[in-house]
């Protein structure tokens, strides 16, 4: 389904000058005295696609300079930064640049939006982007849905997957689950909850609909269980869910004996907790 319309995107913002017109004014800055954008929301940049561009600029040339702007003496991306990429990668020292005198507000709102409309970004991308925005304009929820043209709900439901476990998060981004997954494992209680589906999810290959469906069962099929359970252990287990930010049960006898079972589902994952015991 096609995402309808959103606000400005970056292009829009900086200037209504028309491609020929903006190849015919630009100047060559020296590629290791620009920066990336400090606002992009992008995290990832495909190395492979970057190459393909590179490949592409060798043959036919830059067809249109970048955009950046000043801040502090240095200058910062605006539009470009794939071929900015690109060009470092045909090791040039210098690259045709547009200057522009653009707020900070309007280089993050745009960034935002250009790369939603590309649909470049994950959700967890669009998720972060949103929240920075907040964060460094001081706007609401209710004006940056204005800002940005997307449905106040709709933003809402973006912000609300920046409570999930990292582990979570990080299977929307490599697309092991959607964002609709996400939000069926949002309404269960605790993070250790939400990993024990997430884990189901992933093992089973459930789907949407599967997923919401097992969220429903899960609390009355594990009342008996939730009950009987010592409520300190199970804020000790929060504790270490958080810690690790990945599934952890504890199990234990009358008698005092137990084990903690920290429970993992790929290999990047068992290393990033074996290094935590090491301290790496």
């Amino acid at each position: 389904m096609k995402r309808r319309a959103l606000g400005k995107g970056i292009e829009a913002i900086i200037s209504n000058k028309g491609p020929s017109e903006i190849e015919s004014n630009y100047i060559e800055i020296d590629i290791e005295n620009i920066y990336p954008n400090p606002f992009q929301p992008r995290k990832k940049f495909n190395i492979e696609k970057i190459k393909e561009l590179a490949s592409s600029i060798k043959e036919a040339g830059m067809i249109q300079p970048i955009i950046v702007y000043k801040k502090a003496g240095k200058f910062h991306l605006i539009v470009g930064e794939r071929r900015w990429r690109a060009v470092q990668h045909l090791k040039w020292k210098k690259i045709p640049v547009i200057i522009k005198d653009i707020s900070t507000d309007d280089v993050m709102i745009g960034s935002l939006v250009e790369n939603i409309q590309r649909e470049d970004l994950n959700a967890i991308e669009i998720s972060e982007g949103i929240e920075l925005l907040m964060k460094k304009t001081g706007l609401n929820q209710e004006n940056v849905s204005k800002k940005i043209g997307m449905n106040r709900s709709t933003l809402t439901n973006f912000l609300r997957l920046l409570k999930l476990p990292e582990v979570i998060k990080q299977g929307i981004i490599s697309g092991e689950i959607t964002q609709g997954h996400a939000r069926a494992i949002l309404s269960l209680n605790s993070d250790n909850d939400m990993l024990k589906i997430f884990t189901n999810v992933l093992k089973k290959k459930l789907s949407v609909r599967q997923t919401e469906s097992l969220v429903k069962k899960f609390y009355i099929e594990d009342v008996k269980r939730m009950a009987q359970y010592d409520p300190d252990l199970q804020k000790i287990e929060d504790k270490l869910v958080k810690f690790f930010s990945t599934k952890v049960k504890l199990r234990y006898s009358k008698d005092g004996e137990g084990k903690i079972e920290i429970y993992f589902t790929k290999l990047d994952e068992f290393e990033r907790i074996y290094k935590m015991f090491l301290k790496e």
